[in-house]
C-alpha cells in the first residue's frame, strides 16, 4: 500500500464515521432499525435515503427527527414505481 491508498481509507474512514453520527443524530432508533435492514434488502436505495438525509442535514434544511413514519414515507416516494401489470383472459368457442 501506497500513501496515498492510506489516506482514501482514512477518508473513508471519517466519512463513514461522519454518515453515522448524522444518521444517530436525526433519525430515531426505529429508523435507523428500518433502514439497517433496508441495506440488506436493497443497498441501493438505502444508500441514497442515507445520501440524501447527509446532503440535507448538512445544508441545514434537516431541521427536524426523522421517525419511522417519515422514513416510510421517504421510501414510498424514493422507491421506483411498479406499474400493475393485468392479464386478460379471452375464451375462444
Amino acid at each position: 500500500m501506497n500513501q496515498s491508498d492510506l489516506e482514501g481509507m482514512e477518508q473513508r474512514k471519517k466519512l463513514e464515521k461522519f454518515k453515522q453520527e448524522t444518521l444517530a443524530k436525526y433519525l430515531t432508533r426505529e429508523a435507523r432499525e428500518r433502514l439497517g435492514s433496508l441495506k440488506y434488502a436493497h443497498p441501493e436505495l438505502a444508500e441514497s435515503v442515507e445520501n440524501m438525509i447527509m446532503q440535507s442535514a448538512m445544508s441545514g434544511r434537516l431541521r427536524d427527527i426523522i421517525d419511522d413514519k417519515k422514513l416510510k414515507e421517504l421510501l414510498v416516494a424514493l422507491s421506483p414505481q411498479k406499474e400493475e401489470k393485468k392479464i386478460k383472459f379471452e375464451r375462444k368457442i
